[in-house]
C-alpha cells in the first residue's frame, strides 16, 4: 500500500459519505473480557494480509490452527473483540491500512498506534477517559494514574447520566481494570508497581489517519487542529502542527498556518 493510496475520497466536489469509523454514540462497556489484545490482533491481520478472508480466519480460530494453546471460549472471546474493534469498520481504505501495518510486527508503533487509534475511536469510554481525565492530569503535571482513576471517571459519569448501561459489580471491576490495562497495552500509561501516564508512540501515518478522518467529518483547518481528539496522544495544538507540518514535509496533506488562519488540506497526488 503506497502512501496516500485511496486518497482521491477527499477530491472537491466528492460527495461520498462519512464512513461510520465512530462509536460515541453511547457507552458499550464490551471492555470487560482483556485489554489490548496486539498480539493476537496482529495475529488475525497478518493472516488477512496473506490473502485469507474473515470467515477463514475466524474458522482457522475455531479449529485451533490458530492460537492453538488458547482454550476455544478465550479464541472465540477474542474474535469477538477483533471484530468489534476493527472488522465493523465499514471503510475499505482503513482495512487496508490496518491489514498492511501487520507487515512491521506486533510491537511496532505502526502496528500498536493504528490500532490504539481505531481501539479508542469506538470505545466511549475509554475515549473520554483520556481526553478529559488522563488530559486534566497530564497538564496539571500530575502523572500518577491507576484503576482507582478510572474508578472515580466511572463514579461520575454514573452520576451525570442515568441512561448508562447497568452492570454488575463486578463488571464493572473488570471495565475499568481492563481499560486502564488497555491504555497501558498502547502506550498511554507505563509502568508496573508506580503506572504513570505518558506520551504513546505515533508514527506521522497513524496521525495521518486522524487528519482523513477529521476532514470526512466535516471541520476546517483551524477546528482539525483544536480537535479535542488529539489529546489521545496528550498533543496539545503546538504539538499537532508540528506533525501537520512533517505530513505537508512527506507531502500527504498541504498544510499552511499564519497567525490565526489554517489551511489544510489533503493532498492528492
Amino acid at each position: 500500500m503506497a502512501l496516500g493510496e485511496n486518497v482521491n475520497l477527499h477530491k472537491k466536489g466528492s460527495n461520498r459519505k462519512v464512513f461510520a469509523i465512530r462509536q460515541h454514540d453511547q457507552y458499550s462497556f464490551r471492555n470487560t473480557i482483556r485489554a489490548g489484545c496486539i498480539h493476537e490482533c496482529w495475529l488475525f491481520f497478518k493472516e488477512l494480509r496473506k490473502g485469507s478472508n474473515a470467515e477463514q480466519v475466524r474458522r482457522a480460530l475455531a479449529d485451533g490452527v490458530i492460537l492453538r494453546n488458547y482454550a476455544f471460549s478465550t479464541r472465540m472471546a477474542l474474535w469477538k473483540i477483533f471484530r468489534t474493534r476493527y472488522l465493523n469498520m465499514t471503510d475499505p481504505w482503513v482495512q487496508n491500512e490496518l491489514i498492511g501495518s501487520s507487515q512491521y510486527g506486533p510491537e511496532s508503533p505502526e502496528l500498536i498506534s493504528l490500532l490504539y487509534l481505531y481501539f479508542i475511536l469506538r470505545d466511549k469510554l475509554a475515549f473520554e477517559f483520556a481526553t478529559d481525565y488522563v488530559w486534566a492530569k497530564w497538564t496539571n503535571q500530575d502523572c500518577s494514574i491507576g484503576s482507582e482513576d478510572c474508578s472515580r471517571f466511572f463514579i461520575k459519569l454514573s452520576q451525570e447520566f442515568d441512561s448508562l448501561p447497568k452492570i454488575t459489580a463486578k463488571s464493572r471491576g473488570k471495565l475499568i481494570r481492563n481499560t486502564v490495562s488497555t491504555l497501558q497495552d498502547f502506550g498511554l500509561v507505563t509502568g508496573a508497581k508506580h503506572r504513570t501516564i505518558s506520551r504513546p508512540p505515533v508514527v506521522p501515518r497513524t496521525a495521518f489517519h486522524l487528519v482523513r478522518l477529521l476532514k470526512l467529518e466535516g471541520l476546517s483547518g483551524k477546528e482539525i487542529l483544536r480537535a479535542k481528539d488529539w489529546r489521545i496522544f496528550l498533543w496539545d495544538e503546538q504539538d499537532v502542527s508540528r506533525m501537520m507540518t512533517k505530513l505537508s514535509q512527506e507531502k500527504w496533506i498541504r498544510y499552511e498556518k499564519s497567525g490565526s488562519i489554517v489551511n489544510l488540506e489533503i493532498r492528492i497526488e
